[in-house]
């Protein structure tokens, strides 16, 4: 009776446990992490009712709008997934953030650029009105190590600097001077805010790995600067308030289309005209629109939404790079869907802002 029901056991249960095994492992297999980010069309979002001035008239016919992209990593699954939709891209994990960051490093940071972005927004379009606005340089922000460097065990992402050995250090050129001549192995004093508070920190000097062609040796604290992070901690006084509801959106590449939502508030004007008004670009203070990723995704994203008109920053491409400008990606990927929308150059903000007013008013 016994070696009955063990064979009535195993001719009916071992095969559903083989098959939940073989089940576990390949679920197990198809969300194993890869070394590769996904990265697909997002969203058209209207600004209007994100962008809020003090006192500003919100008056648009049109619409001016924000584009986004969907990214996230990719597991085995997602990665097949990719391979086999034609309006999904894949790309390294070090292009997205280094592989000596952490995610929470990697997230300050974003939250910093994202900040930065809307201040930089702010900034020009309110000097565009005539409206004044002062910018106090506070610190330098600790955004990116160095491998192997001091700053990478003393100090954390977010740290701003303040002083080196009691001299101020408002922006990385004075870092940069308080530093010149120092030699490898000097103790140097850092004063510092850390999540608001004020502290010190003494660390030694290193030597900095040489860039190629480089001849002499210089010591440092090991922080990294790049023209996409920001490293000045600053206070922006304003003429007016501004809020922005952008939680979910981070990034610098609203920056451009956040200028023109202030002005256009600001002034009390409308340079929509009727249109439907999409882009993408990071805003610098200088007025000029900066580079951005996942261009192609974004004119699909604006595609989707019956946008008329979309800006795209016309970069200035090296001899060699091997890369083509963010307008000329624009336009192919327009081109490639064939849409009816209208892929504008724009260098710096003034470009967008002449267009725009040159345009005659929809019918």
């Amino acid at each position: 009776m016994n070696n009955n029901r063990a064979r009535f056991f195993n001719r009916i249960w071992v095969p559903y446990a083989l098959a939940l095994l073989v089940f576990a492992i390949a679920a197990a297999v198809a969300l194993s992490p890869t070394s590769y980010y996904m990265i697909r069309p997002g969203s058209a979002v209207e600004l209007q009712p994100i962008v809020t001035v003090q006192g500003g008239k919100k008056a648009e016919k049109g619409t001016l709008m924000l584009t986004t992209v969907r990214m996230g990593p990719a597991n085995v699954l997602g990665y097949l997934y990719a391979k086999a939709d034609p309006h999904t891209d894949l790309i390294k994990a070090e292009s997205v953030h280094s592989p000596n960051e952490t995610d929470e490093q990697y997230n300050v940071r974003e939250l910093e650029v994202m900040k930065h972005s809307q201040e930089n927004a702010m900034i020009v379009a309110f000097r565009k009105a005539g409206l004044p606005v002062k910018v106090t340089d506070k610190g330098v922000m600790v955004m990116l190590f160095t491998p192997g460097m001091p700053a990478e065990k003393y100090l954390q992402v977010g740290d701003i600097i303040e002083t080196v050995d009691g001299k101020k250090t408002p922006a990385p050129k004075d870092l940069l001077a308080a530093l010149k001549g120092r030699k490898a192995g000097e103790t140097v004093k850092l004063g510092i805010v850390r999540k608001g508070q004020r502290k010190e920190v003494s660390l030694k000097l290193s030597a900095i790995p040489r860039a190629p062609g480089q001849k002499e040796t210089r010591a440092g604290i090991g922080i990294m600067f790049s023209p996409s992070v920001p490293a000045t901690k600053r206070t922006v006084d304003l003429p007016k308030a501004v809020t922005i509801y952008a939680e979910s959106i981070g990034g610098p590449s609203a920056g451009m289309m956040f200028t023109l939502e202030i002005l256009n508030q600001v002034t009390g004007g409308d340079i929509t005209k009727g249109y439907r008004i999409a882009g993408t670009g990071e805003m610098f203070e200088d007025g000029t629109v900066g580079r951005i990723g996942g261009i192609e995704h974004k004119i699909q994203a604006a595609d989707k939404t019956k946008a008329d008109i979309f800006l795209a920053p016309n970069d200035v491409v090296p001899p060699g790079a091997g890369y083509r400008s963010n307008y000329e990606e624009a336009q192919k990927a327009a081109n490639e869907l064939g849409t009816s929308m209208k892929v504008v150059p724009v260098r710096t903000i003034d470009d967008a802002i002449r267009y725009l007013r040159s345009l005659p008013p929809k019918k």
